[in-house]
């Protein structure tokens, strides 16, 4: 994961202290930011490239960073919060009411960020749109995934492409926006299937590592997971029982080396890669469309 963009981090710190004036609030958004920044992002760093890919200066693209890697780091908080998943994260070990509050302040931090730039209230307003269009699109995909019912393939790209799609394609949006109103057709098309791209490498190594996250002890249905379900063989046929709540997760767990090496051969793993590669080359015709130096096209291609 990339880095956050060192001038946002500055913008952030000094954002917080203007907004947050009770003392343990602002302690605990300040912890969450700390701990945000070991974990890097690279929502921040699209938009800050975005942003000077269009012609934005340093304070410009500090700020579109900063915002959206306040608003990426809420909705983690959101997140972790629905899922219940993750016991490691600084909000999963307080109060869930104290951790689903300060997500709320960072989440409308986000937006005065950006309508404090000394810029038109038209740019201001068309970055702050494509932030919450991204949340919106977030939400779509969430509630979705938490229903976690079975999906056909095109319904699961769908829900991926509104939850980790409409979030990248935001990130790239919020820079853009702030400086032109043109493009964005394109920027919407390459970062919604860089996201969807992401996700779906996710999702393989979420079926092939075996901890406390394992997509299989989650029951989670992931494409990769349903493609497994799907099989007709003994090893599937105890994740299926597993699935229906018919065994424990400590007997699914006699079985994992078996399920496992079955988890290597059975395709579950390249049809994952496949789905992934084949959003790649989207992202990547999207990007030979924008009518920008080489160096920059080259930049946004890292991330893939």
């Amino acid at each position: 994961m990339s880095k956050m963009f060192a001038p946002a981090i500055e913008v952030i710190k000094s954002s917080i202290s203007r907004a947050f004036h009770e003392p343990e609030l602002k302690s605990l958004v300040e912890q969450f930011v700390e701990y945000k920044q070991t974990e890097g992002s690279s929502f921040g760093q699209l938009a800050a490239l975005h942003c000077r890919m269009f012609g934005g200066d340093e304070q410009h693209a500090a700020a579109a960073a900063a915002a959206v890697d306040l608003m990426i780091l809420s909705l983690d908080i959101y997140d972790d919060l629905q899922d219940q998943d993750n016991d490691t994260v600084p909000w999963s070990k307080i109060s869930p009411a104290l951790a689903l509050n300060a997500a709320i302040g960072l989440q409308a931090l986000s937006v005065e960020v950006l309508m404090s730039l000394p810029s038109s209230i038209d740019r201001k307003a068309a970055a702050v749109d494509a932030l919450n269009q991204g949340i919106l699109g977030a939400v779509n995909g969430q509630h979705a995934d938490l229903l976690n019912k079975p999906l056909s393939e095109e319904e699961s790209l769908q829900m991926i492409a509104d939850k980790a799609g409409s979030l990248v394609a935001a990130s790239c949006l919020v820079g853009t926006a702030l400086m032109t109103d043109e493009h964005h057709d394109i920027v919407i098309q390459y970062g919604r299937a860089i996201g969807v791209t992401a996700q779906l490498n996710n999702d393989v190594a979420g079926i092939k590592a075996w901890s406390t996250r394992n997509d299989l002890l989650a029951r989670k249905l992931t494409l990769p997971v349903q493609f497994l379900l799907e099989q007709k063989s003994d090893e599937a046929a105890v994740v299926r029982r597993y699935y229906d709540r018919e065994i424990t997760a400590e007997q699914l767990l006699e079985h994992k080396h078996a399920i496992m090496d079955y988890i290597h051969n059975c395709g579950c793993i390249e049809y994952g890669l496949v789905l992934g590669r084949l959003k790649q080359y989207e992202a990547e015709e999207g990007i030979a469309q924008l009518p920008v130096e080489e160096s920059w096209r080259e930049q946004l291609r890292a991330f893939m």
